[in-house]
């Protein structure tokens, strides 16, 4: 998951709409969003250099940003009809507010919204940019539902860690230099799984090494409540022992090993809205990454692994030198996990994942490790989507 980013930005750059009269296209750090222009004055809601609140798809506006005076309770964009509701608590509640939604306008894309700087609303005329108003605001950000595990979990294990929270590009633009050499790969809607191969330390002091699994926040048990065994652990093919093995007994590392972690996806039938061409209860597995003792593995280096021990990997979109000019090229279009005409009801792709060939492990501008995603605005504003975790 990425964190929630609502600051004061600067409105880098307005173009005009190719095809609206009244719409502009505003640049605010890496986004794109429309904004309303009047042709009669040849005037855009926003010229270049203003300062503005950007709000990004996927937080939540309250009540008190999202409705218009009129409204009860009263608020200040009037808005209210353009944000997708949120989903009703288990008591049937509706909750307030609105969740910001990505959508084509007239055949453009157009990520969040944009909102004019009013001190009639307490606002500070004197906010630098880059001030974190969040919390100022009352936004907070959409959290996909936790599915019940039902008393499948396992308890947490130091070693067998999560997978990193990716931030989304165009909150971070600079994240990566220009001409670093990258990895696009394509971002498939699934569950996020972990397979684990964990050096444990007995209470008289001798060493095992136990398999685990797990989604991306909790490890889970092999056989469910209902005596299956878990979906996470049949990740775990002789495949993929045989490589977490020759992993931990043949690959160098600096230091003692004490845990490798596999990174994947399972997709398929019944595990999200989007199937990827499989159906009647199939799913699949992809892996995407790689980590020993927490750290991640080189991208050749886990091509490398991959491809000796037949474990199927996310596909790869594009490898070269890093230009936000790819980004469209790339982040939208139909998926190539399958044929478009089986895809199903959505036959796009949930955008790329950005890494560089060579792992960075600290990035100041992200707080951590170098990786970032580009979310398809198809993908975004598609009908009927799920986004359980």
């Amino acid at each position: 998951m990425s964190k929630l980013v609502v600051e004061v930005c600067r409105v880098d750059h307005v173009e005009p709409h190719p095809n609206a009269e009244r719409l502009a296209i505003a640049t605010v750090k890496g986004w794109k969003t429309c904004i309303r222009y009047d042709p009669e004055t040849d005037t855009p809601e926003f010229l270049p250099g203003d300062h503005c609140i950007y709000f990004p798809p996927d937080c939540v506006l309250p009540p008190e940003l999202a409705h218009g005076p009129g409204d009860t309770p009263p608020g200040r964009l009037g808005i209210m009809q353009y944000l997708n509701r949120l989903p009703k608590t288990q008591d049937g509640v509706q909750p307030p507010g609105g969740r910001v939604k990505a959508a084509r306008l007239r055949g453009v894309p157009s990520y969040g919204l944009i909102m004019q700087l009013n001190s009639d609303f307490g606002d500070d005329q004197g906010w630098e940019i880059g001030t974190d108003v969040a919390a100022h605001f009352g936004v907070t950000k959409w959290e996909p539902p936790l599915e019940s595990v039902d008393g499948d979990s396992e308890p947490e294990h130091p070693r067998f860690h999560r997978y990193t929270d990716i931030e989304n590009v165009g909150n971070f633009p600079d994240a990566i230099v220009h001409g670093t050499e990258v990895i696009f790969a394509e971002k498939i809607h699934g569950k996020n799984c972990r397979i684990g191969f964990i050096q444990e330390i007995n209470d008289d002091g001798t060493e095992s090494w136990l398999y685990m699994a797990g989604s991306h926040s909790v490890r889970r048990k092999e056989i469910d409540s209902k005596g299956r065994r878990s979906e996470f652990w049949c990740a775990l093919t002789d495949n993929v022992r045989n490589m977490l093995t020759y992993i931990r007994d043949e690959i160098h590392w600096d230091q003692p090993k004490i845990g490798v972690v596999l990174f994947g996806e399972i997709y398929g039938s019944g595990v999200q809205d989007m199937c990827y061409g499989l159906v009647n209860g199939k799913r699949s597995f992809r892996a995407f990454d790689l980590a020993i003792n927490g750290l991640y593995v080189d991208f050749d280096v886990t091509t490398e692994l991959f491809k000796k021990f037949e474990v199927e990997r996310a596909p790869i979109l594009y490898r070269g030198e890093f230009n936000e000019a790819l980004l469209d090229q790339y982040t939208c279009g139909p998926t190539t996990i399958c044929e478009a005409e089986s895809a199903g009801k959505f036959k796009g792709r949930e955008g790329i994942v950005i890494t560089p060939v060579k792992e960075v492990v600290y990035s100041p501008l992200l707080g951590g490790r170098l990786i970032v995603k580009s979310l398809s605005v198809d993908y975004l504003a598609r009908k009927g989507g799920t986004d359980s975790r």
